[in-house]
């Protein structure tokens, strides 16, 4: 379904320009994989071809990290106001949503949020099967948010003469957790488009 054949809602910007950059953001971070598994298996090559390029990416894909993280905070703050112009007892307003992005709330935060979407796009018969997906994404969305932070202190404390496996797993858990996000940023913006497209059809 195409976005511009859809009415106009909150989040619509937003998403659009989220799922853009997560998009970017994933081809980045899975090119800084490929550079991660070349250092470990082709050293010599690696710093005779791929070294100063690898740099670029890593300083494009840092910065591009927070540029999503910005437009995420966006974006989610607007798909709370979206779904409370379809459903005025949805109880997330824009405070709340901030709130649940506090570090330590968010342990909580993160998955209450994810829990009202999905749960109130399950109201809705022909959006049920992305919310079972939504659902389902929370436990991987945790994983791949906080675990790669936990699994590198455990490699580092524990393993420290692991660094090329610490470097592997850190690649591959950031590009998971792009890889995730998009897919979760994709599949709620697609379902408000259905949602506020099925209105807009309505009134016809």
């Amino acid at each position: 379904m195409n976005d511009s054949d859809s009415k106009a809602f909150p989040s619509k910007t937003a998403g659009s320009v989220h799922q853009a950059l997560l998009a970017v953001g994933t081809i980045g971070e899975f090119l800084i994989l490929i550079f991660t598994l070349v250092y470990i298996y082709a050293n010599d090559f690696y710093y005779d071809h791929l070294y100063e390029l690898e740099q670029k990416f890593t300083v494009f894909s840092f910065v591009l990290y927070y540029m999503c993280f910005v437009t995420y905070l966006i974006w989610l703050v607007q798909v709370h106001k979206a779904i409370r112009q379809k459903h005025s007892d949805y109880p997330i307003r824009t405070v709340g949503a901030m709130a649940r992005m506090i570090p330590f709330i968010n342990l909580w935060g993160f998955s209450n949020t994810f829990t009202h979407i999905y749960r109130y796009f399950a109201l809705h018969p022909e959006l049920e099967r992305k919310a079972r997906y939504i659902q389902k994404m929370i436990v991987p969305l945790y994983f791949v948010w906080f675990g790669e932070g936990i699994i590198n202190r455990i490699l580092i404390r524990h393993f420290s003469h692991m660094e090329s496996m610490s470097m592997l797993l850190g690649a591959i858990m950031q590009t998971s957790r792009m890889a995730f996000f998009y897919c979760m940023t994709r599949v709620i913006h697609n379902s408000l488009v259905m949602l506020y497209k099925k209105d807009e059809e309505g009134l016809h």
